[in-house]
């Protein structure tokens, strides 16, 4: 936990970030800022975490778990103040070293920045505001309901509290989407900046026709790759809709493949009881030529990229939630696209110019969308080419950091 001031050396601005996680939404802009010149220092729940070059970390660590016996309403509330507190410990701990950071931007709902005034009541704070719960939620699956409206409606109440505290004491505060931003009362909107984290568009490039390996698979040549791609299979994203279509599409195709990488869990919506998963439940339910479908798990960066710029079509599926990095990773490559014809999808994309949008629960139409992608090869690419340009003028943190960066300069010096 000792920072070395050594290591800063005179610098024109000190940001903290706070996230449970890491690299998550800050690593890779908290190591440009120190690229720049800016005091950076990391507070994270990660364990084994290492910082960036030129950057500083501080692990924080919760005194307790969540109490067993804390009313289911205020669970969430009671596990981001632990983790408020680590924070808080934490950073009185720098404080004493001397550190006071200019500003402070702490991811919001999970209480990892919630404190940080309370530490330095002289820093600005900056949320980070992702999501806010509502009833009926509006990335319902269906999966489960309420035990009445009453009911739905106090439980998102009580767990927006903690993103609410963090507003409420917020100088500024970002969200990635125009869709995220809409899911927050009228009166919060105009307080947020809406400013995507941008994925790296010089790194992520097209690479058609490489075929480097796709992640050591032993594909033949003439193979037609279907790609997808999320941190667990589940309905959120599409996951049961997908295989549904790809049962479908191997009876007609004998040369498609199909690369899911990804978890066999569950990261968004209702935990399935213990042993099971939505992977097993529907390879229970299809008969699916399983040679033809590989699951890579969770894979390295390098070979991520190469699934991405080897596939013929990638197919991202989600209800109205928050957008997936992996979508605008797919269209920097300049991925000819399948995607749910859903709100954050359609803020990305453009049905028929950039992505064939379908309702993803409609099989036979997102089945219809694959083939005529793998069909008409021209066509294909030339969405895929509009994707990438997509990025370029959205997304790309060539301009996003620097934008992003002037705003915090801004609001410390005014």
């Amino acid at each position: 936990m000792f920072i070395d001031p050594n290591v800063w050396g005179p610098r024109s601005m000190h940001v903290a970030f706070s996230h449970q996680n890491f690299p998550a939404q800050f690593g890779a802009f908290g190591a440009y800022l120190a690229s720049i010149g800016w005091r950076v220092t990391f507070f994270t729940g990660a364990v084994g975490a290492t910082p960036p070059p030129g950057c500083q970390m501080v692990h924080m660590t919760p005194h307790r778990d969540p109490s067993q016996t804390t009313h289911r309403f205020a669970a969430s509330m009671e596990k981001a103040m632990i983790n408020a507190q680590a924070f808080a410990n934490a950073a009185i701990a720098v404080r004493r070293q001397g550190a006071t950071p200019d500003v402070v931007v702490g991811h919001s709902g999970w209480g990892s920045g919630t404190f940080a005034k309370s530490v330095w009541p002289e820093s600005k704070f900056v949320a980070y505001a992702e999501w806010f719960y509502r009833f009926p939620p509006v990335d319902d699956t269906g999966e489960s309901a309420a035990a009445s409206p009453e009911d739905g409606r106090a439980h998102a109440l009580t767990r927006n509290t903690p993103t609410l505290l963090d507003l409420a004491q917020a100088d500024l505060a970002f969200c990635p989407t125009r869709f995220q931003a809409d899911q927050f009362p009228v009166q919060l909107r105009d307080r947020l900046h809406i400013l995507h984290d941008g994925v790296n568009a010089a790194r992520i490039v097209p690479d058609r026709g490489s075929r480097r390996g796709v992640a050591g698979l032993p594909l033949p040549d003439d193979a037609e790759i279907v790609t997808y791609a999320t941190r667990g299979m589940e309905p959120h994203r599409g996951f049961p809709e997908f295989l549904r279509a790809v049962a479908q599409l191997q009876t007609t195709r004998p040369r498609l493949h199909v690369v899911i990488g990804g978890e066999d869990r569950v990261a968004y919506g209702r935990r399935l009881p213990a042993g099971d998963s939505w992977k097993r439940r529907m390879l229970a339910e299809l008969d699916l030529d399983l040679s033809r479908v590989h699951f890579t798990g969770l894979m390295p960066w390098s070979q991520y990229l190469a699934v991405l710029q080897s596939s013929h079509v990638h197919v991202y599926l989600t209800v109205p939630f928050v957008l997936s990095w992996s979508l605008i990773e797919a269209m920097s490559t300049g991925c000819s696209l399948v995607v749910s014809d859903t709100a954050p999808v359609r803020e990305a994309l453009d049905d028929g110019v950039s992505a064939d949008m379908v309702d993803h629960t409609n099989i036979p139409e997102l089945v219809a969308a694959i083939a005529r992608q793998l069909d008409d090869r021209a066509r294909a690419l030339a969405l895929g080419d509009a994707a990438r340009q997509a990025v370029l003028r959205r997304y790309d943190q060539r301009w996003i950091w620097p934008a992003r960066a002037d705003l915090l300069e801004r609001l410390v010096h005014g």
